[in-house]
């Protein structure tokens, strides 16, 4: 079973640099517009909006609900790697927009750079692809990038929505 989750896990990572790559190059458009925002900031705020919601979630009740640490673990990873595929589109999206409309990516990129580290430190941890203090120290940087999300996710939300 974890086999399959790993393989599930890295076709929702390639799906993501696939289809990032497929925005960025202008195959596919995704700054129409939906309601008041274009496509690809609502997919971000879907994308952010799971992550900021449910961590602390996963958190709390894995120390609460461990019996239920599988299902619990399943929720996290995959719900995860979906958000990070719609935060993926978002930020496609702005790197696709011509230069005279080219946004300030200055929070964006480090937001983006941060929930790869999350990604990526979460696949190597879950997955066992490390081992030992390898592990601990990867798990202090998967904790650190939490914060950092937390701290860049409020800075670049008051920033995009024009507060700051």
């Amino acid at each position: 079973m974890k086999r399959f989750e790993l393989i599930t896990a890295s076709l929702i990572v390639l799906i993501s640099l696939i289809l990032m790559a497929v925005i960025y190059f202008d195959f596919v458009n995704v700054g129409f517009i939906v309601g008041s925002y274009r496509f690809h900031h609502w997919s971000v705020i879907i994308g952010s909006f799971y992550v900021a919601l449910i961590t602390p979630f996963f958190s709390v009740l894995k120390r609460f609900k461990p019996a239920s640490l599988r299902t619990l673990f399943r929720v996290h990873v995959f719900g995860n790697l979906l958000a990070f595929l719609f935060v993926s589109v978002h930020f496609a999206g702005q790197l696709s927009r011509p230069l005279e409309f080219y946004p300030d990516l200055g929070s964006g990129v480090g937001l983006y750079g941060v929930m790869s580290l999350l990604v990526f430190s979460g696949f190597f941890l879950r997955y066992s692809l490390v081992a030992g203090g390898s592990r601990r120290f990867l798990r202090l940087i998967h904790v650190l990038a939490v914060v950092s999300f937390y701290l860049v996710i409020v800075l670049h939300a008051l920033h995009g929505f024009g507060f700051i």
